[in-house]
């Protein structure tokens, strides 16, 4: 009864669609989403994929027929590359009627990416782009009848190659570089097409040459105007009791010059305008050859009438609805039969406040280089984002979108850099950042590599820009923009043998940023600083461009990696003026590789380095390892069952140790460097794979992200081994608000006992908002000494505490040794134990309370369900890997349990620690 009810309402909602898309018989302004039953095949009609909807793409549709496995399952990346290099086309019926509407308007928002479009036999038009918005005029089409709509997909392999081999003329360079590593099964000349740089693949991600529709489809119905974007500028004015808010409003009517008359009103919802204010303004203009006229129009509001909107950690997200109603004069001037269809409205929220990209100078010949939110410096602390999957149709996924940004949020970031080789977010990214207070530095999407300067290339660039600015401009949570990721350094360091016709490739970059991408992002955002590249040296006077230095720390951003210095060790780190790249690679959980259960140790191993796309392999990782872990017994060329499960563990630990100790460096020395930034690298991954992500592919969490709560929170007691042997202690508060007071405690421990040895506190400790107090250089080792303790046989633990209430504020710990030199090999007898388990089968989540017990302290417990369990998605532990120096820790997992099918037992959670390596060894 139960699947016939099931197919009764499948064949209902079928129907309903079919006649949604038959016509439109709503005489209003309308778009209408074309969410038709597509049908999808290959050119030469060997595969068949029918009744599919939007958004779409040829791998997510091939794999839900089945017809490919997963493409990011084993070698499927290889397997399947086939895919990108064959032509498929797109079919859907279409029926409309133009009735009385002066435009019918088919809109695709966005094609990935080489497609001829046909409405009937008649080419409509081709696009290039899948970053660009293209419209076609169908009303001559719209009379009722039923056309094909089809899209003639071309690869994109074969399109980069072809523009590759007709560009060797004689006054014409290679554009550089022209293939990935090889290492990396990638594809050539992805810099010859405006396409997401990655899709070609990465030193993090595979490479998927997606074809598809990726965004709607729309049928756009009106007879006047509709309005595509409205353009925001939040100014304090020369008066100090008003905001004044520029508006600039992006008419469309059609695809050709026309005449525009009517009228704009404007409305915040809740606020009223301050006196003197015009609501609305009158227009009488005509449209540019493309149909399109900007209005500008000018509202005041009282200060006092609105909230502020702040980054997360400094306040709150106020956020207001402006809602912009378009009429036309002849509304008004005669009587018509369907007034609706002169008439468009738009709504966008906006936040009011003020980012000011700060570049004063400094005594050491240097500039700063922070960003002052509402006139309060901030530190800005996060990651970079990189799409969240590398098929663009799945990279709007809100619902794990939306899980990345609250990971974000709840890790006390207030920044994300959204890195310039991925794609320009949805909609939905930005208004989430918005709400979230997650400030977005923007890279527009040009990286690692040197690009064309043909007319053809910049036309479109120019087009992709003008668009994606205008769309995301109004975003409070936007504070920056850099025209690309690395280009700048990576011709002046000769990264790909740009050198010896430097002055050329010079000119090119100077043609594409400075006289092109610059101008077009300063014309549709003058609310915003620009940056030619990151890193860069920002407004420094000489720049010419292309600095001496792109990394120079006095100026600008820096991208820094170390890979075979100790990155445990703090003396190392400097930092420069705002650090927007800097992490480390790890191997993500032994559970979260499918093969996992199947594969043999040395089968993983051979899937593992297939999927490392470092150049340096997994060297960085051991080498890291060696100088500060014991390395698990047996070898990747001849692994026993035990060895990729310790390696991972060590790995995500030596991965979390290294990004703790240099992001603590940067947040403590924020008034000795003036460091005002610290975004890691990176935030998210595209597949099961070793990268430097936090949060592996599918929601995981790495050590490193569950650290992150304490490496970024708010108020935090930074401490750290420095230059000079010292124990530096620093008193780190980010927050607003009257001045605090602290007691510190630090403590001595030997390793394998739980009480202290010797205490150190610090009593009344004046911690200002939004600052930062060092409270001691502690000649660490000479107490040890005196004491006569060896500093392999002991760590410090730190606590600080408010003074007038005892709460604790923040607590860190400091090793003192290399942890393979602990002689204390106890085993600390971990037991972990259920003591209540709930799932929620409307929300899905199931979460269980775990009891921890240790006989002796326990050196970085590592909390992993067994691969028995991977049907649980996205589970997370409230704490992992900490350092255990109390008999009980309580811990909460939390996990998406569709059903609420599983039943978590202590038998389903393995537990490693660095005492159990030890005593390996």
């Amino acid at each position: 009864m139960l699947d016939a009810l099931k197919f009764f309402l499948f064949v209902l909602l079928l129907l309903v669609t079919i006649l949604l898309n038959r016509h439109v018989t709503s005489k209003q302004s309308a778009e209408l989403d074309l969410e038709l039953l597509w049908h999808i095949q290959d050119a030469k009609g060997v595969y068949v994929i029918p009744n599919q909807t939007l958004p779409s793409g040829v791998y997510t549709a091939l794999e839900q027929s089945m017809i490919i496995g997963s493409l990011l399952e084993e070698y499927n990346d290889v397997n399947t590359s086939w895919v990108g290099q064959t032509e498929w086309i797109y079919r859907a019926n279409l029926s409309c009627v133009a009735g009385e509407y002066e435009y019918v308007v088919l809109t695709l928002h966005g094609v990935d990416t080489f497609a001829d479009v046909y409405l009937g036999d008649r080419l409509l038009g081709s696009t290039e782009n899948m970053f660009v918005r293209y419209r076609y005029d169908v009303k001559g089409q719209c009379d009722g009848s039923t056309n094909e709509l089809r899209l003639h997909f071309r690869s994109p392999v074969d399109e980069a190659r072809a523009k590759a081999a007709i560009r060797p003329v004689p006054d014409q360079l290679p554009v550089l570089p022209e293939c990935p590593p090889p290492g990396y099964n990638g594809q050539c000349h992805v810099n010859l097409i405006r396409k997401m740089q990655a899709s070609f693949a990465w030193d993090w991600g595979l490479a998927a040459p997606s074809m598809g529709i990726w965004k709607p489809i729309r049928l756009e119905y009106y007879s006047s105007a509709l309005i595509r974007d409205v353009i925001v500028t939040i100014g304090g004015g020369t008066t100090e009791d008003h905001w004044l808010i520029d508006v600039i409003v992006h008419l469309e009517a059609g695809l050709t010059e026309h005449r525009v008359a009517g009228q704009l009103t404007f409305r915040i919802f809740d606020v009223p305008f301050a006196a003197g204010t015009e609501p609305t303004v009158s227009v009488a203009n005509a449209t540019n050859e493309r149909g399109e006229l900007a209005v500008a129009h000018q509202l005041r509001v009282r200060k006092d009438a609105v909230q502020l909107w702040w980054p997360n950690g400094y306040g709150r997200q106020s956020l207001y609805s402006l809602y912009v109603h378009w009429e036309d004069a002849a509304t008004n001037s005669v009587k018509q039969p369907h007034p609706d269809t002169l008439q468009a409205e738009k709504i966008v929220r906006i936040g009011f406040r003020t980012v000011r990209l700060s570049q004063e100078r400094t005594d050491d010949g240097g500039q700063l280089f922070y960003f002052a939110v509402n006139d309060v410096a901030i530190f800005a602390k996060g990651s970079n984002w990189i799409p969240s999957s590398i098929l663009p149709e799945r990279s709007y996924d809100p619902s794990y979108v939306k899980f990345l940004l609250y990971a974000a949020r709840d890790a006390h970031m207030n920044m994300l850099r959204v890195w310039g080789g991925g794609l320009y977010e949805s909609d939905l990214f930005y208004r989430l950042a918005d709400e979230l207070g997650l400030l977005i530095w923007h890279d527009l999407m040009f990286a690692c590599s040197m690009y064309p300067t043909e007319a053809g290339f910049v036309r479109t660039v120019r087009d992709e820009v003008r668009q994606n600015v205008r769309r995301i401009q109004h975003h409070p949570s936007v504070a920056v923009w850099a025209t690309n990721n690395e280009n700048e350094v990576a011709l002046r360091q000769n990264w790909y043998g740009t050198e010896a016709n430097f002055s050329v490739y010079y000119e090119q970059y100077v043609e594409l940023y400075v006289r092109q991408v610059l101008p077009e992002v300063e014309a549709n955002d003058p609310s915003r600083p620009v940056l030619l590249s990151s890193p860069s040296n920002g407004d420094h006077p000489s720049n010419d461009y292309v600095a001496a230095n792109p990394q120079d720390p006095l100026y600008g951003d820096v991208h820094y990696y170390n890979y075979f210095l100790d990155g445990w060790n703090a003396a190392q780190y400097r930092g420069g003026r705002f650090v927007s790249e800097y992490g480390f690679q790890s191997f993500p959980a032994y559970t979260s590789w499918p093969e996992a259960r199947s594969y043999e140790p040395l089968e993983l191993t051979r899937l593992i380095n297939h999927r490392q796309h470092s150049p340096l392999g997994h060297e960085p990782i051991l080498t890291m390892i060696r100088f500060n872990l014991p390395l698990p017994a047996s070898s990747p060329d001849a692994p026993d069952a035990s060895y990729w499960p310790d390696l991972i563990y060590l790995s995500q630990l030596s991965q979390a140790m290294i990004v703790k100790t240099e992001t603590e460096v940067y947040r403590a020395r924020r008034l000795v460097h003036g460091t005002m930034g610290a975004l890691y690298w990176q935030l998210n991954d595209v597949w099961i794979a070793p990268s430097w992500s936090s949060i592996e592919y599918g929601g995981t969490f790495k050590l490193l992200h569950v650290w992150l709560r304490q490496i970024f929170a708010p108020d935090h007691l930074v401490t750290f081994v420095n230059e000079r042997r010292q124990l530096e202690i620093a008193a780190v508060r980010d927050t607003l608000g009257a001045d605090d007071r602290w007691r510190i405690e630090l403590r001595i421990h030997r390793y394998g006992t739980f009480g202290a040895v010797d205490r150190r506190t610090y009593e009344g400790v004046t911690v200002g908002p939004n600052t930062v107090v060092t409270v001691d250089r502690y000649d660490i080792y000479g107490r040890l000494a005196h004491l006569g303790l060896k500093p392999a046989d002991h760590l410090v633990l730190l606590a600080a505490y408010r003074q007038s209430s005892g709460q604790l504020v923040a607590e860190n710990f400091v090793l003192l040794d290399k942890l393979k030199h602990v002689r204390d090999r106890t085993d600390p007898a971990v037991t972990v134990s259920v003591v209540a388990a709930v799932c929620s089968e409307r929300s899905n989540l199931t979460s269980v309370s775990l009891e921890v017990t240790v006989r002796v302290p326990a050196l970085f417990v590592y909390l992993q369900l067994t691969p028995e369990n991977s049907t649980l998605k996205q589970c997370q532990f409230s704490d992992n890997g900490f350092l255990q120096f109390q008999p009980i820790r309580s811990v909460q997992l939390t996990c998406v349990d569709a059903g609420c099918r599983n039943k978590i037992q202590s038998r389903d959670i393995t537990v490693r620690t660095v005492n159990g390596l030890l005593m390996k060894g």
